[in-house]
């Protein structure tokens, strides 16, 4: 029984460790939400 419980508790702290790092990609801003300067520094930035 207590192993059974471990095994559980392992699982779900590997799922919530997982779970951060798929997260991270959430800090994306898009180009819908940019102002016209950052657009521009930008494009000069790639070109």
């Amino acid at each position: 029984m207590l192993y059974q419980i471990g095994i559980i508790l392992i699982i779900i702290v590997a799922a919530i460790i997982i779970s951060k790092r798929f997260n991270q990609n959430e800090d994306l801003i898009y180009e819908d939400e940019m102002d016209e300067d950052e657009l521009k520094k930008l494009d000069d930035d790639i070109n």
